[in-house]
């Protein structure tokens, strides 16, 4: 997961602390903001560095119950879930299958991908039709492509049709709207004022589809409030491996 984390900018970092942070676990809050700040104040490695181990740590924590975690520190074992564990577990709460022999981030790539297209699939004709002309596809092409598909569908498809422009805003569309679906609207919409006000590019990046959070049709039946934290973590962190440009360049 380090190296995941560490290729990140300092607007995914804000988005994943306002993820992490609650009243209601063990994370140690305080010291994410913290660092949170210091890194998009100061963008150095040696910040970066102390921002990615406490959100690895944070993130491995979240994975586990809080007994199972402490069980394993008094043993003097590493108390954090493997990043993959959690990955699969996320998987499996999605009912997204996972393939074998992969990397972590092409893991998540396959997660966001699976889920993004059985979610459009489970639409109807109408609103897929709806949701592709709010991406800016013409009424037409739209309806034709819907037609045509029968309901099947695949993403390089969708980006053979229409292009990646669009297919990167259906992704979004539906991960935004999960994650909002998770973590309250109200939630939602008080960590993107946030992070926008602090950066700007970060609202250009996920636009104004996602910004609405206006998915009304995703829903999630979540079990266990271990989930309701990693799972909007992983479909992000898939987001931003899907980017292509995470280099610390930007900070």
């Amino acid at each position: 997961m380090h190296p995941l984390l560490s290729r990140l900018h300092a607007a995914d970092y804000a988005f994943l602390v306002g993820l992490i942070e609650s009243p209601f676990n063990a994370t140690d809050d305080q010291a994410l903001r913290l660092r949170r700040d210091r890194f998009a104040d100061d963008p150095s490695d040696a910040n970066r560095e102390a921002l990615t181990l406490e959100l690895e740590n944070a993130i491995r924590y979240l994975g586990s119950s809080d007994a199972a975690f402490l069980f394993r520190r008094l043993q003097g074992r590493d108390p954090g879930v493997p990043f993959q564990e959690i990955v699969r577990d996320v998987a499996a709460a999605l009912k997204v299958s996972l393939p074998t022999m992969v990397t972590d981030g092409e893991m998540l790539a396959h997660v966001v991908e699976t889920y993004v297209t059985r979610e459009f699939s489970k639409l109807s004709a109408e609103e897929q039709q709806a949701l592709l002309v709010s991406l800016g596809v013409e009424q037409e092409r739209a309806a034709a492509f819907v037609k045509k598909s029968a309901g099947v569908f695949a993403l390089p498809l969708l980006i053979q049709a229409f292009g990646s422009l669009v297919v990167d805003g259906l992704i979004k569309r539906v991960i935004f709207g999960a994650i909002g679906a998770i973590i309250g609207k109200q939630l939602a919409m008080r960590l993107f004022d946030f992070i926008a006000k602090r950066f700007p590019w970060w609202v250009s990046w996920i636009g104004p589809a996602a910004w609405t959070l206006s998915l009304g049709w995703t829903a999630l039946d979540i079990t266990g409030p271990a989930l309701r934290k990693t799972i909007p973590i992983v479909l992000y962190l898939g987001l931003c491996q899907l980017r292509g440009d995470t280099s610390p360049t930007r900070g």
